[in-house]
């Protein structure tokens, strides 16, 4: 049975999960670097780029975090601050610029969403009106965010990133009831080959139940194209113009060159899944060509009943409702010829009968 999900959006409704192409999720997150226009830029590229989504992350920082926390000495990037309150701070745009940024990719057809890190926070999207809430890996265990947006019976997104099987268990029993897209993850950034173990989407999918897709901190595009032979719903990276640039997750980000080149590969595979099952009728020039029927080894007058050393099997078969296939070889034997058939001729279903 597919696994389907759909996320109800202004904008149209987005069916999620088994069967359906793979949808791409850039994540700008805090790339903008507090810039608007930088923000927007991004948003821009993302849309040019192949992106169904695109998502932010919205964080309260003296909520979710403690002083000594904040206040600590942060090395990361000295440019933007020193400790990791001035960064964060630094970092977080306001509602009206959210507001912007949601009208702007809307009206590149994008939809737009956001990680909600803390409560202030889910409250600040949902007075936005964003159509769907991200879980990221780092709030997975915050029982009562996740109960808050299980309240909200809104469409949520998950990563499973940094959990034991009981967290995913327990995360999973509050989220359940709300159309719910559940990504593997590996908290490791960026993710070395060896720890990826992409085999998980097909473990998640079957133990929940429910549409799996990848949220990917690799070096690269190749396991993100192989998630999606894999059968991820969505994949999900991180986005920057340049990874030169200052700031948080720039160095594990996808350029616009790079997602776009994803994009496509993955569109094409999305074009290519599926289960064959019977002939398709572009397969009938080949088939009638090149496989094999019934003809007869020497002339055969009418009325006579034909032996096994009458008949072989030869190229071509042509149309199969006409004439016997080399599975049918063994019938015609013992059957009574209603015509004369010449040497090397193939027999006609209409030649021969019981």
């Amino acid at each position: 049975m597919d696994l389907q999900v759909t996320f109800k959006t202004p904008l149209c409704n987005v069916q999620i999960g088994d069967a359906l192409p793979t949808h791409l999720i850039a994540e700008i997150g805090l790339n903008h670097n507090g810039s608007l226009d930088l923000a927007k830029q991004m948003v821009l590229q993302a849309a040019l780029s192949g992106a169904t989504f695109v998502k932010f992350q919205k964080r309260t920082p003296e909520i979710l975090a403690s002083s000594e926390f904040l206040d600590a000495s942060f090395s990361k990037c000295p440019s933007l601050g020193s400790t990791q309150r001035e960064i964060r701070e630094r970092l977080e745009l306001n509602f009206e610029a959210y507001k912007e940024l949601k009208k702007y990719a809307e009206q590149l057809g994008l939809i737009f969403f956001a990680s909600a890190f803390d409560l202030p926070s889910l409250d600040f999207l949902m007075e936005l009106g964003v159509p769907v809430i991200k879980v990221a890996s780092h709030s997975i265990t915050d029982a009562p965010l996740l109960k808050k947006i299980a309240g909200y019976k809104i469409p949520t997104i998950c990563s499973f990133g940094g959990t034991t099987e009981k967290e995913k268990d327990q995360a999973f029993d509050i989220l359940q009831s709300n159309p719910l897209v559940i990504l593997h993850c590996v908290s490791s950034y960026p993710t070395p080959d060896s720890l990826v173990k992409i085999d998980t989407i097909a473990y998640l999918k079957e133990k929940y139940q429910t549409p799996v897709g990848f949220s990917s901190h690799e070096n690269g595009i190749d396991i993100s194209v192989a998630a999606s032979v894999l059968g991820a719903c969505m994949v999900e990276r991180h986005f920057t113009l340049n990874r030169a640039m200052i700031g948080l997750d720039q160095g594990i980000s996808l350029t616009p060159e790079e997602f776009s080149e994803m994009a496509l590969k993955i569109r094409r595979i999305s074009n290519c899944r599926g289960v064959k099952k019977g002939l398709m009728d572009e397969e009938k020039k080949a088939k009638y060509d090149y496989h094999v029927g019934v003809y007869a080894t020497q002339d055969i007058p009418a009325g006579k009943i034909i032996q096994e050393d009458d008949i072989c099997c030869k190229q071509p078969l042509k149309d199969p409702e006409l004439f016997f296939t080399g599975f049918e070889c063994s019938q015609v034997i013992g059957m009574r010829t209603q015509e004369d058939i010449a040497k090397d001729k193939l027999i006609s279903k209409l030649a021969v009968k019981k």
